[in-house]
């Protein structure tokens, strides 16, 4: 049984403390915490490698507990310590300057009564050794450590909380697996953003549950008066922009600048104009405070355009630092392994692991969980499950018993990779669906490789078949294979993937579910994440296309994206797709001028996902069905790709249009969609990519998408030269 977070949240509170300057101070914060209305589980004081003042403070306060930081030096170090120390089951942090009111724990307990919420903290109001500066603006509150103008005023979900006053269920920290340790303050440098780091990634990992501000959790934060001259403000102003720039790196500028976007656009300059205008009102601090605030803005932007360029150069050997990822694939049905960071074959050290959760066989989450140098054990794992319970998808169409009235026929067209072939063939005589045939296409093959394979180890099967087209290009090869298959349901995948052992009984149900279904498509997963380039790519190509069933329906398109049904990449992809016999020939077959082999590089599963919705059939996107597909390996294999993908969306959309000339006025008519699409660093196709990856393959996509239109219009050319001028194409075949 998985765990079930506590709906009464027990706190376990750790101060982090550094310099004996403030053990007054720190001593304050202690007696705010000892006071609380809600009574603490422990209070926990970490000190950053300072032997001094960990003997004064475990002699003054011997019933709380006093710990070393046994991290790396610095506040994400010492938090971390804290981290691995408490046993709450909420961790709330309190700076050593700062003080909470009575009630702190209390309201930020009720927060925690919503078991979405993961983390929750509230308002720090600065205290002032002496009065505000007249200069300094309250929307650069920040700069001390405190609340800002521009922050909510009510209660409600926020990107991410200020440390000074935080707090986050023990399962979550457990998962986010800590503070990043580069980025937050060593000493009394200036540094931050490892809060809003920290809790990007708690996002990541828990979509579906929520960072909550409460702004009753009141903490006030003593200000020293080294932070109230302009040379502190400036330099804080600067340390911040240094450590965005860190943060994007780390996770992408959509992400990392979601909050700061809106503040930069809307809240600074409202703050500009407001203080021109208490100055012209006769508050001359007015003027200071709207100049003050063009100051700290391009400090900020110039440390940050610094930082940036900086990154990008780092980022250049990224692809050769790159750590791998374990591919994990667990069933809630069996018992959760321990997950190990270290493969004791290989050696290999993993980062991360990427992991498919299911549900008696049926995806229900996907999980991307930190190694951070430790192993994940079983009950971190369930937790890891546990923390994210929302939203799950609902179960699969009933499965069909062997041998109903369907027969598939799986066709996989292939060309000169026998090796990944074999793989790919063997997870077919693994499918639990009987009722099953296999037709094999050789491409215009370079060797006979693989009718020798086909001849030496599938000689006995008699499910598996073997043809040889000799002209190439994917669509001819699929076409070909059609012809050859008896099934009445015909279903295509790639050489170099490993099928689901569900894979075809949950395409096959969807098509015994309606009758209006035409063509089905599966998720794509990754069959491992070695390299760089694959993750780029498994991140860029965004092969799996969510884990809720979708129908996808020409006379129904009110919930459909702007672009319905022209993305015809969101339907799927041809490693994965599956159409009625009726349906394929109602389209006139896959069309031989696109696809891998032609002029046109692609574009033929996009083409045919159209033009099974044009016929009056519906297309199901199905989770169940499942391939895992291993990606290319190399970046140069990547550029090729890009541009085919870009050649190939160009090539198909040119197809449309030549079939039917008032598609170009659709098109036309959603270009400043297309644009948004394409362009804009906030849709879904650029908000996906990560802020390392090369710019160079973006722009190589795009350039094929504008070559695309005239090679089809060349491979069309090409196809109606063979047609007149039909090649003798030696075409052999073992039943």
């Amino acid at each position: 049984m998985l765990k079930i977070s506590e709906s009464r949240a027990t706190f376990s509170v750790v101060i982090c403390a550094h310099t004996m300057d403030r053990i007054d101070l720190l001593s304050r914060a202690v007696a705010s915490i000892c006071s609380q209305s809600l009574p603490t589980k422990e209070l926990i004081v970490v000190c950053d490698h300072n032997d001094e003042l960990r003997s004064q403070i475990s002699q003054k306060y011997p019933s709380i507990l006093v710990v070393e930081n046994s991290e790396a030096k610095g506040l994400s170090g010492a938090r971390n310590t804290g981290l691995k120390i408490a046993s709450g089951s909420v961790i709330a942090f309190l700076d050593d300057d700062a003080q909470a009111s009575e009630d702190w724990l209390e309201k930020l307990a009720r927060a925690y009564l919503d078991p979405k919420v993961m983390a929750a903290g509230g308002i720090i109001d600065p205290d002032w050794p002496d009065a505000r500066p007249r200069w300094f603006p309250r929307e650069f509150d920040w700069v001390v450590g405190c609340s800002y103008k521009g922050q909510p005023h009510e209660g409600g979900v926020v990107r991410n909380l200020i440390g000074c006053n935080m707090s986050v269920r023990r399962e979550v920290a457990t998962a986010v697996g800590g503070f990043r340790e580069s980025l937050g303050r060593v000493g009394d440098n200036a540094s931050g953003c490892e809060e809003t780091d920290y809790f990007i990634r708690a996002y990541k990992l828990f979509p579906h549950r929520t960072v909550y501000f409460e702004p009753r959790a009141i903490v006030h934060h003593s200000i020293e008066k080294t932070r109230t001259t302009w040379s502190y403000f400036v330099q804080r102003c600067r340390a911040e922009g240094k450590s965005k720039a860190s943060l994007v790196a780390f996770v992408g500028s959509s992400v990392g600048l979601s909050s700061e976007t809106n503040y930069a656009k809307k809240v600074l300059p409202s703050g500009v104009w407001g203080g021109l205008r208490e100055g012209l009102r006769g508050d001359v601090g007015g003027f200071f405070r709207a100049a003050t605030i063009c100051a700290g803005f391009l400090s900020v932007a110039s440390s940050f355009t610094v930082g940036r360029i900086r990154s990008q150069l780092r980022s250049f050997n990224s692809a050769r630092n790159f750590q791998p990822y374990r591919i994990i694939d667990i069933d809630l049905a069996d018992k959760l392994p321990n997950l190990g960071c270290l493969d004791p074959k290989s050696g290999c050290l993993y980062s991360a692991t990427w992991c498919l959760v299911r549900s008696n066989g049926q995806p229900i989450k996907i999980l991307e969980i930190p190694f951070d140098g430790r192993d994940v054990s079983s009950e971190m794992l369930a937790e890891f499950i546990a923390a994210d319970v929302s939203d799950l998808p609902p179960g699969p169409l009933p499965a069909l018993t062997p041998n109903n009235q369907f027969k598939v026929s799986v066709i996989i067209a292939t060309r000169d990779r026998a090796d990944s072939l074999r793989r790919c063939l063997n997870s077919m005589l693994a499918q639990t669906y009987n009722n099953l045939e296999i037709v094999v296409v050789d491409n215009a093959p370079s060797d006979s490789k693989t009718k020798d394979l086909i001849d030496r180890e599938y000689a006995q099967t008699s499910q598996v078949q073997y043809v040889c087209e000799n002209i190439p290009g994917l669509a001819r090869a699929h076409n070909f294979g059609v012809s050859h298959a008896s099934g009445d349901i015909l279903a295509f995948t790639d050489d170099d993937v490993i099928a689901d052992p569900q894979w075809v009984s949950s395409i096959a149900a969807n098509f015994a579910h309606s009758e209006s279904i035409g063509c089905v498509t599966g998720m794509i997963l990754p069959a491992e994440l070695l390299t760089q380039a694959q993750l780029w790519t498994e991140l860029h190509g965004g092969f799996g296309k969510g884990l809720f069933r979708r129908v996808f329906d020409l006379s129904n398109p009110s919930n459909e994206s702007p672009l319905f049904p022209y993305t015809a990449g969101a339907f799927g992809s041809g490693a994965n797709m599956a159409f009625r016999r009726a349906t394929l020939e109602r389209m006139g077959g896959f069309d031989n001028a696109l696809g891998a082999g032609t002029i046109a590089r692609g574009g033929d599963d996009l083409a045919s996902f159209v033009a099974a919705l044009q016929v009056g059939d519906q297309l199901a996107y199905e989770p169940g069905a499942m391939v895992w597909h291993f990606h290319r390996r190399e970046v140069q294999g990547m550029r090729r790709q890009a541009y085919s993908y870009g050649m190939g969306l160009g090539a198909y959309l040119t197809k449309l249009i030549l079939n039917e000339p008032k598609t170009l006025l659709l098109l036309i008519r959603k270009l400043p969609d297309a644009f948004t699409h394409m362009f804009s660093r906030n849709s879904k196709k650029m908000a996906r990519l990560p802020d390392n990856y090369p710019r160079k393959l973006v722009w190589t996509e795009r350039l094929g998408i504008l070559t695309g239109p005239p090679n089809y219009i060349r491979s069309l050319l090409r196809e109606h030269l063979v047609r007149a001028n039909p090649i003798e194409s030696n075409v052999q075949s073992r039943h």
